[in-house]
C-alpha cells in the first residue's frame, strides 16, 4: 500500500460577512482564532485510489461532494472519494440555517465555489506523490472530556488511531485520529472563527510526530458535547492536548502491520423526508432541494478496512446508541479496532434509533427531542443501520 497526503486552509475571509453555523442565527464572525483546513489522505492498494478528506466545517452536503466527486474522476478516472465533515460550530454556514434571520440562506454562494475548488484540488495533490507505508493502528478510552447531554448513561469515549509510517524509515507520515464529540468547546457566544479542539489535538501530534495529522468525529450526535465549564479556548486546547497525548502514548506502543491494504464497499441508501422543519427551510430556499418526485433523499453508507481496521462511515450525526452497536458488530465480524467516520458523502442531520425517535408536537419548542427536529425523519437510522449491517455482515 502507498499513500499520500495534502492539505490547504479554507478559512473564510472576513471582507464579506460570514455566519458562524451551528447555534444562533446572525452569529457573524468577527475575527479568526485559528485557520479551518481541508485535509486529504490518498490510500493506493494496486489500480485502486482511495482519497479521505476531513473539513473543519458543520457539513458538506451529498450534492457538494457529488459535484467534487465528479471534478476529481474528469481528472483522475476512477479515484473513490470520502469527504467528512469535522462538524465544528465555528465555521462558515455551508448549509444554509445560521444566516442573518429564518429567511435567509447563510451560505456564501463565492466562498461555496472556492470551497470545492480548493477541495478537488488537495484530493488530487494527495496522490502525486505517494510513498510506500505500513499501519498500525489501536484504539483507547479517554472517559472525562464528552459528555451526552441526551442521555448522560450512554457514552462512547473510545479514541479510534492509525498512523501510517514509511516503509523502509518507520518514520510517521499521516496519524488519524477519530473521537465522536461535537467540537463545540467554544459555545453560542464564540464570535471567532476556530477548528475548536480537533486544532488542538493536530497540533499536538504534528508537533510530536513531526508529520500531519487529520482528524475525523465520529458518532457525535446525541448529543455528544466536551464536558467543560467555561467554554474557552484554554478548555479547547486542554482537551486537544488530551487526547494527542493518550492517542500518541497508545501509537508508541503499538506493533505496526508490515504489508496491509484496503477494501471500500459502498451501499446506496434512500429516505423519505418528513422533517417539517427542514421542509420549512427548503420552501425558504435555506436548504437545497434534495428530494425526488416522490419525496425521497438518496444518500450512502460505506465500510472501509485497512487490515484489521475497519470505518464505518455514516451520512449525518449518529448517535453513540447506534455507534456503539455498529462497532460491536465490526468487533464480531473480525475487526481488531472499529471507528465510525461521521457526517462522511453528507449531512442528514441526527441518525436517531426508531424506538428513540420522537418528534415533538411543536417542533420550534422541542424540549428534549431537539434532535428530532434536526433529523431527516425517522426511517434514516434503521436505514443507516441495516445497510451497514448488510456490508458488515458480508465479509
Amino acid at each position: 500500500m502507498k499513500i499520500g497526503y495534502a492539505q490547504q486552509v479554507i478559512t473564510p475571509s472576513l471582507d464579506r460577512p460570514v455566519f458562524l453555523a451551528g447555534f444562533g442565527q446572525n452569529r457573524r464572525a468577527q475575527t479568526v482564532h485559528d485557520d479551518l483546513f481541508a485535509r486529504a489522505l490518498a490510500l493506493r492498494d494496486g489500480p485502486n485510489t482511495l482519497v479521505l478528506c476531513a473539513l473543519d466545517l458543520i457539513g458538506f452536503l451529498r450534492i457538494d461532494v457529488l459535484d467534487v466527486c465528479h471534478r476529481v474522476n474528469e481528472q483522475a478516472p476512477g479515484t473513490q472519494v470520502i469527504i467528512a465533515s469535522t462538524h465544528t460550530h465555528h465555521g462558515p454556514d455551508t448549509l444554509g440555517l445560521w444566516g442573518p434571520d429564518d429567511k435567509t440562506c447563510g451560505v456564501d454562494p463565492k466562498y461555496m465555489s472556492v470551497l470545492k475548488e480548493i477541495i478537488t484540488a488537495i484530493i488530487l495533490s494527495s496522490f502525486v506523490d505517494m510513498q510506500p507505508a505500513h499501519i498500525k493502528f489501536a484504539s483507547v478510552q479517554v472517559p472525562g472530556l464528552a459528555k451526552n447531554a441526551r442521555d448522560p448513561a450512554i457514552l462512547d469515549n473510545e479514541l479510534t488511531l492509525a498512523q501510517f509510517t514509511h516503509a523502509e524509515s518507520g518514520l510517521p507520515l499521516v496519524t488519524l485520529f477519530n473521537f465522536p464529540c461535537h467540537p463545540e468547546v467554544l459555545s453560542s457566544h464564540n464570535p471567532h472563527i476556530t477548528s475548536d479542539y480537533p486544532g488542538a489535538l493536530r497540533r499536538e501530534v504534528e508537533a510530536g510526530t513531526g508529520a500531519p495529522c487529520i482528524f475525523f468525529s465520529g458518532a457525535l450526535g446525541g448529543m455528544m458535547t466536551p464536558n467543560v465549564k467555561d467554554h474557552s479556548f484554554a478548555e479547547a486546547d486542554v482537551m486537544g492536548k488530551k487526547l494527542a497525548e493518550d492517542g500518541l502514548k497508545l501509537l508508541e506502543e503499538t506493533i505496526q502491520t508490515q504489508e496491509a491494504g484496503f477494501r471500500k464497499q459502498t451501499s446506496p441508501i434512500q429516505v423519505k423526508l418528513t422533517n417539517l422543519l427542514f421542509k420549512l427551510a427548503i420552501r425558504r430556499k435555506l436548504l437545497t432541494e434534495s428530494r425526488n418526485r416522490q419525496g425521497t433523499v438518496s444518500s450512502e453508507v460505506n465500510l472501509l478496512r485497512i487490515d484489521g481496521l475497519w470505518l464505518a462511515t455514516v451520512p449525518g450525526e449518529l448517535l453513540p446508541k447506534l455507534g456503539l452497536a455498529i462497532k460491536a458488530e465490526m468487533h464480531t465480524a473480525g475487526a481488531q479496532v472499529a471507528g465510525i467516520l461521521g457526517l462522511a458523502n453528507d449531512e442528514l442531520g441526527y441518525i436517531l434509533s426508531k424506538e428513540d425517535f420522537r418528534y415533538p408536537l411543536n417542533p420550534f419548542r422541542p424540549g428534549k427531542h431537539y434532535e428530532e427536529t434536526m433529523s431527516l425523519s425517522k426511517a434514516v437510522g434503521p436505514a443507516v443501520v441495516e445497510a451497514l449491517r448488510n456490508l458488515i455482515r458480508s465479509q
